[in-house]
């Protein structure tokens, strides 16, 4: 049996060699590969994310005493209302699990759906607003508001309601790293969930903004804690250890003064470089090593020591969630600022290229 030069022999069978080439699957582009893999590296982030704001909205849940009468009849005027606490750790822990369900299954399984992130995004913007309204700004101030003696070593209420002040600011940079850093990853991998080219360098492009913003918010929440700790140390505090049995204004502890000052200093120290870095590639490497330097003071300070030093003991619930929060803080400013030095090595490149 004879063959042509188009003809491959296979047994008995001929197979033309021009069919085999049709039916076989056409080779992937290095873009279409790189596309892929950012796509899934934005799922994952957004998987790491939700699983931290699913933890913290399970404790507040716990908190929020769900079994308890949520609309009092003689509830007073200096008592926020029960039920928007409930409501808002159920939602966090709502939009929570619903970001660990798409970043896992993009991440891991490859499945994936514009349609179902851009409905996740949606909600979880009206979601996360309540949230963010209710427990960083709204419960402190009722507490703030009613303030009736002061807190801890304080001389007056004034210089109480400013301490509690610096603990709703840094608060709020915080869990907007928490909450703002889910829906910036959902934003990524709904970009990189498009055609490779157009979509994909759009978000490239938009991590030297990202970067100056996120560790431009590591500089606001280390100028509030360290005005904390200066509160603490000009209200006879000392350098020493305050007598603190209390949370007094999360995320401030105040056990330590000192320490709260010098991991304030050290957190605008590290954001205003993670700025720099943004745009010098040249300290990106300085940045990181500073990063963790900075990240071990803060996880010390917002979680084992001063969280452990409440007399009689620290709330275990306040430990366990910021540890997350510190983290997630620490980590979306160096991200970015990786990405943006990424970003303009992509670019150089495709100048050598052409």
């Amino acid at each position: 049996m004879s063959s042509s030069a188009s003809d491959v022999e296979t047994g008995a069978v001929h197979v033309p060699i021009d069919a085999k080439a049709a039916d076989a699957p056409s080779a992937v582009s290095p873009m279409a590969v790189a596309h892929r893999a950012k796509r899934q590296e934005a799922a994952a982030l957004l998987a790491v994310w939700s699983a931290l704001v699913l933890t913290e909205g399970t404790v507040r849940f716990v908190l929020s005493s769900p079994a308890g009468d949520l609309f009092p009849d003689n509830r007073p005027s200096s008592m926020a209302p029960p039920f928007l606490a409930f409501i808002a750790s159920l939602m966090e822990c709502v939009f929570g699990l619903t970001g660990i369900f798409v970043g896992v299954g993009g991440a891991f399984f490859d499945l994936h759906s514009r349609a179902v992130t851009v409905a996740f995004l949606i909600s979880q913007t009206v979601m996360s607003w309540f949230v963010f309204v209710v427990y960083v700004f709204l419960l402190p101030s009722y507490r703030a508001r009613f303030l009736t003696a002061p807190i801890m070593q304080f001389d007056s209420i004034g210089a109480s309601r400013a301490f509690i002040t610096m603990g709703i600011l840094t608060s709020a940079a915080i869990c907007l790293a928490l909450q703002g850093g889910q829906f910036t990853f959902g934003m990524r991998l709904l970009g990189h969930q498009g055609a490779p080219g157009k979509t994909s360098e759009t978000h490239t492009a938009r991590a030297a903004g990202r970067g100056l913003f996120w560790n431009g918010n590591m500089v606001f929440a280390g100028l509030s804690t360290s005005v904390a700790g200066i509160l603490l140390l000009a209200n006879g505090a000392g350098a020493g250890r305050v007598a603190a049995e209390i949370f007094a204004a999360p995320p401030h502890v105040g056990v330590f003064p000192l320490m709260t000052l010098s991991t304030g200093l050290s957190m605008v120290a590290t954001g205003l470089m993670g700025m720099a870095a943004t745009g010098s590639s040249a300290l990106l490497r300085p940045f990181l090593v500073v990063t963790v330097a900075n990240y071990l003071l803060m996880y010390m300070n917002f979680t084992v020591v001063q969280v452990g030093a409440i007399r009689p003991s620290g709330p275990p619930e306040a430990a366990a969630f910021h540890s997350g929060l510190v983290l997630l803080t620490v980590l979306i400013g160096p991200y970015f600022a990786m990405a943006a030095h990424k970003a303009r090595a992509e670019a150089a490149a495709s100048r050598i290229e052409a």
